[in-house]
């Protein structure tokens, strides 16, 4: 039988770092960041596929990219469903808390 001792694993695959609330590289809240202006004005792409379903219905999902948009339309279109991109831009609604 040989001998095998159990090795620890690299730094790097020990999971996330715990940082303490003591560390000045962590700010302590987002003062000074408008939430509603991070989103306001984005783009997002949105492809509607009809699926076959009985009765007919609309699956919806969003994209911040329009290469994986793009794949999805491709697939759906691919599978013989009817498929469309839509290019929609975000507007936040109501008061940031």
């Amino acid at each position: 039988m040989s001998d095998h001792k159990k090795q620890e694993a690299p730094a790097a695959n020990q999971g996330p770092a715990t940082a303490s609330h003591d560390d000045p590289t962590l700010p302590d809240t987002c003062e000074g960041i408008d939430p509603t202006g991070l989103i306001a004005g984005v783009y997002v792409a949105v492809v509607q596929v009809r699926g076959d379903h009985v009765p007919r219905r609309y699956r919806r999902r969003t994209y911040w990219n329009l290469p994986s948009a793009q794949r999805a339309l491709d697939r759906a279109t691919t599978e013989g469903l009817e498929a469309h991109l839509v290019l929609c831009r975000l507007m936040p609604v109501g008061e940031a808390e």
